[in-house]
């Protein structure tokens, strides 16, 4: 699957749980690990859950293989990892605390949706 097609598929699975502040930082000029990184919010853990799922309901759907998810509900703070993009699913407070967004800033082209 390309690129921007699974990039689109993972936004718009976001968009349908009601994922808050989507952002899609292409990283391919500061990070040798990954080239894009997509960051939602959630304002609950049974929206953590919903967002997780319904990524992955999709993932599934459309055949991708190879991804897993890092991280656990009462964290705040999930993570899929599909080599080339990296999402971060994030309660508001765990967001706001580690502005991922600002550490990527200098070195990414930030996209919102």
């Amino acid at each position: 699957m390309q690129d921007k097609k699974l990039i689109n598929l993972i936004v718009r699975a976001a968009e349908e749980k009601k994922a808050l502040d989507i952002k899609v930082l292409d990283i391919r000029k500061g990070s040798g690990i990954s080239d894009f990184m997509i960051i939602c919010s959630a304002e609950s853990e049974p929206q953590l859950r919903a967002i997780e799922r319904e990524i992955e309901k999709d993932l599934r759907y459309n055949k991708v293989k190879g991804f897993r998810w890092q991280g656990e509900l009462k964290s705040g703070w999930l993570v899929l990892d599909l080599s080339f993009v990296v999402v971060h699913v994030m309660h508001q407070r765990e967001r706001d605390y580690y502005q991922l967004e600002e550490l990527w800033e200098k070195d990414a082209i930030i996209y919102h949706y």
